[in-house]
């Protein structure tokens, strides 16, 4: 099971991953994602959680590894 220490910091891993590696902007990150902008920055300060289909798209797209993204443990990228 998650804990909350855990949780605290997927918003920003998310962020990472549309300023790091992607390099897009709120709205092209989303329209990428299949979701609406204001969903992805509820994602990103933590008001909700992300979907198993907007992480699936991220491992797809970017090859960006899960457990980093759920966890923080490991490396970023596959």
């Amino acid at each position: 099971m998650e804990t909350e220490a855990t949780l605290i910091g997927l918003g920003e891993r998310i962020r990472r991953i549309r300023t790091e590696i992607a390099k897009q902007s709120q709205e092209e990150f989303a329209l990428l994602m299949c979701m609406t902008q204001s969903n992805l920055s509820l994602i990103e300060t933590q008001k909700i959680l992300p979907s198993c289909l907007l992480l699936y798209r991220l491992q797809q797209t970017y090859a960006i590894n899960l457990n980093w993204v759920l966890t923080g443990i490991g490396a970023m990228m596959l």
